[in-house]
């Protein structure tokens, strides 16, 4: 294409009858400047901040400077490069403590989570809450407000620790459920509980006693108010049944069941040279009631 229009220069033109260099400057400043050489620049070789000799990339700063001085608006020439900021400190008064989250140092902030305030007057090393959870009877240690993790975690769910429902104890030989010790029962015992493989540990106690499972309308009553306390001396075996109707044939044949439920189970354990009011048979028969004296 020739050589490039502007006077003196001699290298090859490439666009608009001009070489690249002469044509860079007319597209980025509007003017070829012919009066200028291609050899000379208007920014330094070399960063313009004093000691570094880093190579210029914008503005006569090198891309370190730069950047600094995009950040901060000053290049900050009195910085070495290799320099870092120190860490920010904890901005609770007193406290040395590197921060880390909204200007505090990790336990100032955690104390503001927990507790909506980084109380500034107490030291981090103390203790902030007992050891034990002051819910009432309750013997856990502590997880958060001086809760045990069951009674924090209702307070988070329900507003309310609950403190009159029990905790649900699992400690691998049985659990606490409503009050009751409730327990696995092992497959050779799985006769006195219809099939069940958990049941309430008082009434596998009362089914081993009587040796039979227990009919679904009896329950096992603790005689100490103790539901935990499944001794079999503690233990009695009541009766919610009653029959539906209120006629005499009706209240008959509710005491003949009765009769034939319980009868075997008094005449076996009954004292030696003690009978039982009436005998299996007759109970089997029909109720007869005694001669008057």
């Amino acid at each position: 294409m020739g050589s490039c229009a502007v006077d003196g220069c001699e290298r090859q033109a490439t666009t608009r009858g001009w070489c690249n260099a002469h044509y860079q400057r007319w597209h980025h400043t509007g003017d070829i400047r012919a009066d200028i050489p291609i050899s000379h620049t208007k920014e330094p070789k070399t960063c313009s901040v004093e000691g570094c000799d880093r190579r210029a990339q914008c503005r006569g700063f090198c891309n370190s400077h730069y950047k600094r001085w995009l950040r901060l608006g000053d290049p900050q020439a009195d910085r070495s490069l290799t320099e870092r900021p120190p860490p920010p400190m904890c901005s609770v008064e007193g406290c040395d403590e590197i921060a880390t989250e909204r200007g505090w140092c990790h336990g100032h902030y955690l104390r503001w989570c927990r507790l909506g305030d980084v109380q500034p007057d107490i030291p981090l090393g103390r203790r902030r809450q007992p050891g034990i959870c002051t819910v009432e009877g309750c013997n856990r240690d502590t997880n958060a407000r001086g809760l045990c993790r069951t009674h924090h975690q209702r307070l988070f769910t329900f507003g309310d620790v609950r403190a009159d429902l029990p905790i649900r104890v699992v400690t691998g030989e049985g659990s606490l459920s409503h009050g009751y010790w409730k327990v696995a029962v092992p497959p050779e015992l799985r006769h006195l509980t219809n099939g069940e493989t958990q049941i309430g540990e008082h009434r596998l106690v009362m089914a081993q006693h009587l040796g039979r499972a227990l009919y679904p309308d009896e329950v096992v009553h603790h005689k100490n108010g103790n539901r935990t306390d499944n001794r079999i001396e503690n233990l009695e075996l009541w009766l919610t049944y009653q029959p539906k109707g209120q006629r005499v044939e009706d209240k008959l044949e509710y005491a003949r069941e009765i009769f034939r439920r319980y009868l075997p189970e008094q005449e076996r354990s009954a004292p030696s040279g003690r009978r039982p009011l009436i005998s299996v048979s007759a109970a089997r028969s029909g109720f007869e009631p005694p001669s008057p004296p």
